[in-house]
């Protein structure tokens, strides 16, 4: 499993975050399709051998302290840890 950061677009009062998730075969064939619907915080699409996952963050949240690069850093983990939540043993 691959995740990067696909694009970033900053609005208003925060930031929309795009990920990508690169699965290899294997993940994919463990892939429960029926769970991406019930992922929290995120909205996320399958396509062919890749999930994209979009979230907004607002700036006024208690991370707003944070630098960018350190919250992509923890989105990318929470992504992976939500990617592995459904996939199938």
């Amino acid at each position: 499993m691959n995740v990067k950061v696909k694009n970033l677009e900053k609005t208003g009062k925060g930031w929309n975050i795009f990920l990508r998730v690169e699965l290899d075969e294997s993940e994919l064939s463990r892939l429960d399709r029926n769970s991406l619907g019930k992922i929290e915080d995120f909205q996320v699409d399958l396509k062919r051998d890749e999930l994209y996952f979009q979230c907004y963050m607002e700036t006024s949240e208690p991370w707003e302290d944070e630098p960018l690069e350190e919250l992509l850093k923890a989105l990318k983990l929470e992504v992976e840890y939500k990617v592995n939540q459904v996939l199938s043993r």
